[in-house]
């Protein structure tokens, strides 16, 4: 596994300001927020991310890029942002690479914008 490898994951879930957001893909460092939120690049966000199982936890992100509809910067991705974590838990972070690990190659893309 690579730290730029974007995995399609299901049962990932994302909360913020009160939103339920889904996931569209995720890596050791960031992931993908499928929203019509008026979010800007740069912005700074506090997540609840929430997998398989396993209570939500909280992470700190950066909007790093967005992908338009009318112009998308990755055409298989819906409208959304890119998010990059820039603070999470030891435990939280490890619990993310054991969901990678145990997720199939065939769900595993080329390194995205994050």
């Amino acid at each position: 596994m690579k730290s730029g490898d974007r995995f399609f994951v299901g049962g990932i879930t994302c909360e913020y300001d009160g939103h339920a957001l889904p996931v569209a893909n995720v890596s050791v460092g960031g992931l993908f927020v499928a929203t019509e939120l008026p979010l800007l690049v740069g912005q700074v966000l506090e997540l609840q991310l929430g997998l398989h199982g396993r209570d939500p936890f909280r992470v700190l992100a950066r909007v790093s890029w967005f992908n338009d509809p009318e112009s998308p910067k990755a055409p298989d991705l819906p409208q959304g942002f890119g998010i990059q974590i820039t603070r999470i838990g030891l435990a939280d972070k490890l619990a993310i690479v054991d969901v990678l690990k145990r997720t199939p190659p065939a769900a595993i893309r080329g390194r995205r914008r994050e």
